[in-house]
């Protein structure tokens, strides 16, 4: 690749980064900032010892343990669900893509093989984190539920599920999709 292009695809590739933080800043702050706060009114800091070990529990499963759970097995199921539908708004979405395209029209996240199989790995990653975040949701949900802070209750899976359910359906859905092209 000729030092032109390559300086070419750099900038497209830090403008991505860049564009990138703005929808994961945004959901970030809206789905955590009630767990985060629910924990801070409700909870001695000993929960932390329940928390973080259900957090960091999935990093441990393997891309096949992961594959078995997945949902479904059609892109058909999840575009049932609307999983497409969220690709607009995410990290390396619809609209991220068309944005950083409108100013560097040959920017691409997958171009070849490698790539490909560069995005799968990274699926799993992301739905490492989310199930991780799921599962710290649940003592948090669980405890409001047990005290009835029924508000919260509502609030906490709602976030739970706008920021972790979904989210690992998308990864699933992502991946459905990158081994088609594969094959």
């Amino acid at each position: 690749m000729p030092v032109k292009e390559r300086t070419v695809t750099q900038k497209a590739e830090r403008l991505a980064a860049l564009y990138n933080m703005v929808p994961n800043l945004f959901w970030s702050l809206v789905n955590l900032a009630p767990a985060v706060y629910y924990f801070y009114l409700h909870l001695p800091l000993t929960w932390l010892w329940i928390v973080i070990p259900a957090y960091l529990f999935p990093s441990f499963f393997p891309a096949i343990l992961l594959d078995r759970l997945s949902a479904g097995n059609s892109r058909h199921w999840y575009q049932q669900l609307g999983v497409h539908l969220i690709l607009e708004y995410v990290q390396q979405g619809r609209l991220i893509n068309r944005m950083v395209r409108n100013r560097y029209p040959a920017y691409r996240i997958v171009y070849d093989k490698t790539t490909i199989r560069r995005k799968i790995k990274e699926t799993y990653v992301f739905e490492r984190f989310h199930l991780g975040l799921l599962l710290a949701f649940l003592p948090l949900t669980g405890h409001a539920l047990w005290n009835a802070h029924w508000l919260w209750v509502v609030v906490l899976l709602l976030c739970n599920f706008l920021y972790n359910v979904y989210p690992v359906l998308l990864q699933q859905y992502v991946r459905l999709r990158l081994r088609r092209l594969l094959q």
